[in-house]
Parts: C-alpha cells; sequence; structure tokens
C-alpha cells in the first residue's frame, strides 16, 4: 500500500472519528435539553432540586453507551499480578531467613502490603496500568469521560484505587488473622 493511500485512510478515519464524536455529543445536548425542559414545569424548589440531582446521576452513572472491557484479559492480568507477587514474597522470603527462621511468617501481611506498594507505585501509579494489564496491552482509564479516546485516570482516582487494592488487602488480612487468633488459631481434627 503506498504511503500516501494509507495518509489518506488514516485521515478519513480521523474524520469518521470526528463526525461521531460531533454526532454523540449532540444527542447527549438533545436528550439533556429534553430532560431540563421537562423539569423546568415543576413548581420552584421541586425544578431546582430535580435538576441538581439529575445532573449529578448523570454525573454518576457515567457515559451512556458504555461497554465493559474484555474481562478475561482483566482477569488475567490481575493472574499475572498474582504470580509476580507471589514471586517476589518468595525472594523476599529467602532473602530475610536469615534474620529470623519465622521472621516472613511473623511480618507476612507487613511484606506482603510493602511489596504490594512498590509494585503499585512502579506500575500503576506511574504507568496507569499493572504489570499484567501491561504485557497485555491494557491500561487503565477514565470511563467517565465524554470523549471517545479516554483519557488516564486523575491522581485521586489512582490514589483511592491504591488504597483499597493495597490497603484494603492487607486489612482483610489482619482481620482474618485476627479472627483465627480469636478462634483459637488453627486445630487439626
Amino acid at each position: 500500500m503506498p504511503s500516501n493511500d494509507f495518509a489518506a485512510a488514516q485521515a478519513r478515519l480521523h474524520a469518521r472519528r470526528q463526525q461521531r464524536e460531533a454526532a454523540y455529543r449532540e444527542r447527549l445536548a438533545a436528550k439533556h435539553s429534553a430532560q431540563a425542559e421537562s423539569l423546568s414545569r415543576l413548581p420552584f424548589p421541586f425544578s431546582s432540586i430535580s435538576y441538581a440531582s439529575l445532573t449529578a446521576w448523570e454525573t454518576v452513572r457515567g457515559r451512556e453507551g458504555t461497554r465493559p472491557a474484555f474481562r478475561v484479559g482483566q482477569v488475567d492480568a490481575e493472574l499475572l499480578d498474582e504470580e509476580l507477587l507471589e514471586l517476589l514474597k518468595g525472594q523476599v522470603g529467602e532473602g530475610v531467613k536469615y534474620f529470623g527462621t519465622r521472621l516472613g511468617d511473623e511480618w507476612g501481611p507487613e511484606i506482603l502490603l510493602v511489596l504490594r506498594a512498590i509494585l503499585f507505585k512502579l506500575s500503576m501509579w506511574d504507568h496507569d496500568a499493572s504489570y499484567g494489564a501491561s504485557l497485555q496491552g491494557l491500561r487503565y482509564m477514565d470511563a467517565r469521560e465524554q470523549a471517545l479516546d479516554r483519557p488516564a485516570p486523575k491522581k485521586w482516582q489512582k490514589a483511592v484505587y491504591g488504597l483499597v487494592t493495597v490497603g484494603g488487602r492487607y486489612a482483610w488480612t489482619k482481620w482474618e488473622d485476627y479472627l483465627v487468633e480469636q478462634e483459637g488459631g488453627y486445630e487439626e481434627v
């Protein structure tokens, strides 16, 4: 394929994307104006409250027509991340065994917390994709945006995601350990 044909095809593709984007924005504007018109017929306090709540709902609900991403790839990415974490945990366990035989067992949740935090910083925070996701060409994005090519997540979204995934798993592990100790530990039958 000659380079000028390829460039022309790219230009046509770009023009089609812009047309789709413009059509989507027109449909969205028409929908919002119809909703605003129907809500304006309500008496004063209800019209402003209902329009504000509808606007908030639309913001929370997200983009119309968003289809979920390929879920099998996401599951594979999570499995790759967990496998990497297990490999790193084994390496750290081998390294700390010289400081004490039970040090890896006693501080296991804290070691996993540090490893998860490091992996989160080096992969998700810096590159918008976990290690497993980047191996498969996936990345996290903000699906609430109206544009067809969605931007990367904002810093606060990454921070909340990190708090939930890294801190949440650590809190869950500590909660499980606490419940096991309250039960009396593991007992053989």
